[in-house]
């Protein structure tokens, strides 16, 4: 969806979103010490509406999960989508700073659980926090498969991806992994989320 990265000029914090944070988190500086690192190609005053047509754009949600050694993370992403069908590939942005991100890049895989519409905890767990903070898989369920990564034992299915390095694409805020798919298979039967519903949903969840 459409945001912009904020950079402290006091202590270099970088951030994402529409607008930036009243303060800064790390050195508490007010509002007008964020600087914009990207300008919109469109007049401010029409962010209104290109935001009201991009929630027409369809998006599934899902959690992908990544793994360094023993280590594993997690995220919740709404940007993944087949590319190619011979041979069969994925695609999927994610932040650079997310730790889902260093762990990609180091292990080469990825695994996509494909959450149904009443996964609603599953995505405040995966898409609220940071990896770094807390151990999002603690307590629960999980399986693995061909990659090792982890999936949501309770999802509606799953996939998992190698990635193909010399196809990554740098997008500026995040990078855009392509991967072969090895592995994959439905788990239950239920409409899988989508972001717009999850919008409309979650304060009743």
């Amino acid at each position: 969806m459409i945001s912009q990265s904020w950079k402290c000029e006091g202590c270099g914090f970088v951030t994402v979103g529409l607008f930036p944070p009243e303060h800064c988190p790390r050195c508490t500086a007010d509002r007008s010490s964020f600087q914009k690192d990207y300008e919109f190609k469109f007049p401010e005053e029409e962010i209104g509406g290109v935001i009201a047509a991009c929630f027409k754009v369809s998006y599934g949600l899902y959690m992908i999960s990544s793994r360094e050694g023993e280590k594993v993370n997690g995220q919740i992403c709404n940007t993944l989508f087949q590319v190619t069908a011979d041979p069969p590939r994925f695609a999927v942005a994610i932040n650079h700073d997310n730790l889902t991100h260093e762990f990609m890049e180091k292990s080469g895989v990825f695994a996509v659980s494909i959450l149904g519409v009443n996964d609603h905890r599953i995505v405040r767990r995966f898409g609220y926090r940071s990896g770094r903070d807390f151990d999002k898989f603690k307590g629960i369920p999980v399986i693995t498969g061909r990659t090792d990564c982890p999936v949501y034992r309770d999802a509606i299915g799953y996939i998992e991806c190698e990635i193909l390095t010399d196809k990554t694409v740098d997008a500026g805020t995040h990078s855009v992994f392509i991967g072969d798919l090895v592995g994959g298979k439905v788990l239950r039967d239920e409409e899988p989320m989508t972001y717009s519903y999850f919008r409309e949903t979650k304060d009743k969840q």
